[in-house]
């Protein structure tokens, strides 16, 4: 099952900043190839070694996780979908609760290496992933009944009593099992391309591999 990576929204930030940076001309560009961010002894770390080495070893995740936000968005406002302050608000909440303190829930930020926006719009975009997936996808009655009728041991009550746990379960699975096909429809109906050559090549390596991978061996 694809997953949007919260904790990943900080890096996404950083590398298309940078990305972004790179392609604005002027000499008050915050991002220049010379631009030092290190030194160790006489030899200096520049800007443009750090996003290389970024681009290269996280490049495809953060490339993803980009595009698939965007998706999401385009997707939301082309069929009217969104996620409300108060249902963000009811989600975000009890996680802060859950930390017991102010202080420990900017500790579990810092540990995620992001700020309480960032994770507020992770979890927005997570929301409206899941609300757009369930509309598009809906879960039967039929499919319902048959979870439950097959595993109704592992329920306490009758089925009108553990419904709402039944219909979690049913999602859940739905949505592990079809989220992937649902997606790649999103790519081509919104005519996602990879314009950098490095990364679309990378693309193409990790379809090579998949497809020797499903594919049986002759010997």
């Amino acid at each position: 099952m694809r997953k949007f990576n919260v904790s990943i929204l900080a890096a996404s930030a950083l590398v298309l900043g940078l990305a972004v940076a790179g392609c604005t001309p002027g000499k008050d560009s915050a991002f220049s190839a010379d631009n030092p961010v290190a030194k160790i002894g006489n030899v200096t770390i520049t800007q443009e070694q750090m996003y290389d080495k970024m681009k290269k070893d996280a490049g495809k995740r953060v490339m993803a996780d980009i595009i698939t936000l965007e998706l999401y968005k385009q997707e939301g406002a082309a069929q009217g979908v969104t996620v409300t302050d108060q249902e963000l608000d009811a989600r975000v909440n009890p996680i802060k609760e859950k930390m017991g303190s102010p202080e420990r829930f900017q500790q579990y930020l810092d540990e995620k290496q992001m700020t309480e926006q960032e994770l507020r719009e992770g979890v927005r975009a997570v929301m409206l992933r899941d609300k757009l997936f369930e509309k598009d996808n809906p879960i039967t009655e039929e499919q319902i009944k048959e979870y439950y009728e097959k595993r109704q041991d592992k329920f306490e009550g009758t089925f009108e009593e553990v419904r709402p746990q039944v219909i979690e379960k049913v999602k859940d699975r739905h949505k592990r099992n079809n989220i992937d096909k649902w997606i790649d429809e999103l790519y081509k109906k919104h005519n996602v391309q990879i314009l950098d050559k490095d990364l679309e090549k990378e693309k193409e390596k990790e379809k090579e591999v998949e497809e020797e991978e499903t594919t049986p061996s002759n010997k």
